[in-house]
C-alpha cells in the first residue's frame, strides 16, 4: 500500500470493483496523482440503471410489499413492487407527455417520508429528468432560493406545508405544481378520516390555494399514455446529470451537487459488494426514518429497490414515540441511522424493554460513538456497517468492514473501485500515518457543482476530489478522520454552513455584526453559538432566536446567543471562529 516516489514513501489505497464479497477484493499497491489512471481497474463494468432495478424488482418480486407509509397511530398503507412500477411509470409519462418536460428539465421534490415521496423520486428518474430534493422543513426563503438556483420547472410538494409552497413559487420558473399527501394510497375511508384528523385536529396542512394537480390525478392522466419507459431511460446517458443534491460541502452557502445515475447505482453496488450475505438477504424489511430528501435516505431507498426489500417509511421520528408502532407492527431487520438516533432510541423505555432483533444496521452521516455502537449491538444483536462519505461522493467513500477487521476509531477501507489518498499542504501526497486532507477518486464522485465552474475546479486536485476533511491512512489502508478543515458544523447528522446563518443574522436591524461557531457536544455533534454585536442596545436573545426561526429550519438555528463588544478578526478582517469556540470553552471551564 506504500510506494517509494522521489526517495520518500507516499500512500494511496485503491479497491478494485467487482460484484464479489469485500473479503476477496485486493488492495492494490498504487500511486498516481492523475487519479483517472485507476479507472482502468474498473474494466468493462457498466452500471445498471434505475429503470433496470425497477424492472427486475417488479418481475421477481411483483406481489411482495415494497413501500409502506407507517403513521404514529399504527395506521399504514402499502404498495407492492408491481404497483410502484406501474404508478411511477405513469408519473413519468405525466411529466413527459402531459407537462411536456424535456431532457435536462428539473423537478423538485419537497415532502416528508411517505409512499408518494419515493414513488415521485422514482418517477422523475425513470422519466429521464433531473431530480432535486428540498428539505420539507425549509422556510419559503430557503425553498425559493433552491428553486431558482436549480431552475426548477415542476414542484412536487406536500399538502402539509402549503404556506411554504405558496410563497416559495413566487418569482420562480415553476410552471406546474403536483401535490401529494401522507394519506395517498390509503383506502378511501381511512384517507378521509386521516385527512380530517391531520387538518382539523392536529392543524397540519390544508389544500393548496395555488393551482396544483393532486398525485392521484397526475397518475390517472399519465396512465392514458403507453410510452415505454425504455425510451425515457435511453434519452439520458447514465453519466449525465440525474440529481442536483444540495450541499455546502465544507464552506459557503448550499450548492447543487451534480450526481449521475451511474454514480448512484454504482455506489449502491460498491456498498452491496462488501457483505452480500447480509445486504442480499431475502425478505428484508428496512425501517427508514432518515429523511429521503437527504442523500443518506435516498441511498437507503435505492438499496431497498435493488434488494427487493420492504421499505417502511416513517414521516417523522420526532418524538421518538412516533416509531413505536412501526417497530412493533413491521418488525424490521434492517435499520439505517445515525449515532444520535441510536443513542436516543436506547433511552426510550418502550424501545429498551422490547428491542427489535436486527440483522443489519447502517450507520452514517456522522461518526458512530464507540460506546453507542457497543450498546446497540448488545441490545439489538445487529451487525453494524459504518460508512464515511459526503454528498459530493453520492454517499459513500469508505466502510468499516462488518466483521473482525473492524477497527475502532477508523472509518474503514475505501469502497471497491474507489481511490483514497492524503494530500499535503504543498500539493504532494503523504505517506502512511501522515496527516493531511483526504482526497478521493471513483465512479461515485460528483460531476461538479451546479453553475459554479470555479468552485468545481477548486474542489479537485489533478483529478482527485478534495473532501475538506483531515485524516490519515495507516499501513493497512484503513482511513482515520482527524478534523474538518473549514468551519462547517455537523448538527444531528446534518451539515450547517455558518456563512448562511451569519447572513440571516445580519439582516436583523438590531444587529451590527454577527457570527456563529460550533462547539463539539459529544454524541450530538456540534452546538451552534451565535455571537452578536448589538446595534440596538435593547436587543434580546429571544428576538434573535425569533428572527432565525423565521428564516431558518430548526437544525440551522443557534442554540445559544452571546452578546459581545466585538468579534475576533484576522488582519484581513475575517472573523476567526476558532477564537469564538475558545471563548465558549473558557467560559465552561474546559
Amino acid at each position: 500500500m506504500t510506494k517509494a516516489v522521489g526517495g520518500r514513501k507516499v500512500m494511496s489505497v485503491v479497491s478494485q470493483f467487482s460484484p464479489v464479497p469485500f473479503e476477496d477484493q485486493p488492495i492494490l499497491d498504487f500511486y498516481n496523482p492523475e487519479a483517472a489512471a485507476f479507472q482502468s481497474q474498473l474494466g468493462e463494468y457498466v452500471p445498471r440503471r434505475i429503470e433496470t432495478l425497477m424492472e427486475q424488482a417488479a418481475a421477481g418480486s411483483g406481489k411482495k410489499p415494497f413501500l409502506t407509509t407507517a403513521l404514529p397511530n399504527g395506521a399504514s398503507a402499502t404498495l407492492t413492487f408491481a404497483e410502484v412500477d406501474r404508478h411511477s411509470a405513469n408519473l413519468a409519462r405525466y411529466l413527459r407527455e402531459e407537462l411536456k418536460l424535456q431532457k435536462g428539465d428539473v423537478v423538485a421534490l419537497q415532502a416528508p417520508n411517505c409512499i408518494s415521496n419515493v414513488l415521485a423520486m422514482l418517477g422523475v428518474l425513470r422519466a429521464g429528468l433531473v431530480l432535486t430534493n428540498i428539505n420539507p422543513l425549509y422556510t419559503a426563503h430557503e425553498t425559493r432560493r433552491q428553486l431558482r438556483d436549480a431552475e426548477v420547472k415542476v414542484l412536487i410538494t406536500s399538502s402539509l406545508f402549503p404556506d411554504v409552497a405558496e410563497e416559495a413559487v413566487v418569482g420562480t420558473g415553476i410552471v406546474s405544481v403536483i401535490s401529494l399527501s401522507l394519506t395517498d394510497f390509503f383506502s378511501p375511508l381511512k384517507k378521509t378520516v386521516m385527512d380530517f384528523l391531520l387538518q382539523h385536529v392536529k392543524k397540519m396542512g390544508r389544500p393548496l390555494k395555488i393551482h396544483n394537480v393532486p398525485m392521484a390525478d397526475a397518475l390517472k392522466r399519465g396512465a392514458a399514455h403507453d410510452t415505454p419507459m425504455s425510451l425515457y431511460a435511453k434519452d439520458r446517458d447514465a453519466n449525465e446529470d440525474a440529481i442536483f443534491q444540495y450541499s455546502g460541502g465544507t464552506t459557503g452557502i448550499s450548492k447543487g451537487v451534480r450526481l449521475t445515475e451511474a454514480g448512484v447505482v454504482t455506489n449502491v453496488e460498491q456498498f452491496a459488494s462488501l457483505s452480500p450475505h447480509m445486504i442480499d438477504a431475502p425478505s428484508q424489511t428496512m425501517l427508514l426514518v432518515l429523511p429521503v430528501y437527504h442523500v443518506f435516505g435516498l441511498f437507503s431507498s435505492i438499496i431497498a429497490l435493488r434488494n427487493a426489500a420492504h421499505l417502511v417509511l416513517v414521516p417523522s421520528p420526532k418524538p421518538l414515540s412516533n416509531l413505536k408502532a412501526a417497530f412493533r407492527k413491521f418488525r424490521p431487520n434492517a435499520f439505517p441511522g445515525v449515532s444520535t438516533l441510536f443513542a436516543k432510541l436506547m433511552d426510550e423505555a418502550w424501545f429498551y424493554e422490547n428491542p427489535p432483533q436486527l440483522t443489519l444496521t447502517i450507520s452514517g452521516a456522522m461518526g458512530l460513538n464507540p460506546e453507542v455502537r457497543k450498546q446497540w449491538i448488545g441490545l439489538t444483536g445487529s451487525s453494524v456497517i459504518e460508512g464515511y462519505g459526503m454528498t459530493e461522493t453520492t454517499t459513500l467513500i469508505s466502510v468499516n468492514p462488518p466483521d473482525t477487521r473492524t477497527r475502532a476509531g477508523s472509518v474503514g477501507m475505501p469502497l471497491p473501485g474507489t481511490a483514497v489518498s492524503i494530500l499535503r499542504d504543498d500539493g504532494s501526497f503523504a505517506g502512511p500515518g501522515e496527516t493531511g486532507e483526504i482526497v478521493v477518486a471513483g465512479p461515485q464522485v460528483m460531476a461538479g457543482y451546479l453553475g459554479r465552474p470555479e468552485t468545481t475546479a477548486a474542489a479537485f486536485h489533478v483529478g482527485w476530489m478534495k473532501t475538506g476533511d483531515v485524516g490519515y491512512l495507516d499501513d493497512d489502508g484503513f482511513l482515520y478522520l482527524v478534523d474538518r478543515i473549514k468551519d462547517m458544523l455537523l448538527v444531528g447528522g446534518f451539515n450547517v454552513f455558518p456563512n448562511e446563518v451569519d447572513a440571516v443574522l445580519a439582516t436583523h436591524p438590531g444587529i451590527a455584526e454577527a457570527a456563529v461557531a460550533g462547539v463539539p457536544d459529544g454524541n450530538m455533534g456540534d452546538t451552534m453559538h451565535a455571537f452578536i454585536v448589538r446595534g440596538d442596545p435593547d436587543l434580546t436573545a429571544a428576538e434573535v432566536m425569533a428572527h432565525c426561526a423565521s428564516c431558518l429550519t430548526a437544525y440551522k438555528r443557534p442554540r445559544k446567543v452571546h452578546f459581545v463588544d466585538e468579534l475576533p478578526k484576522s488582519p484581513i478582517g475575517k472573523v476567526v471562529r476558532r477564537e469564538l469556540r475558545a471563548q465558549v470553552k473558557a467560559a465552561a471551564g474546559d
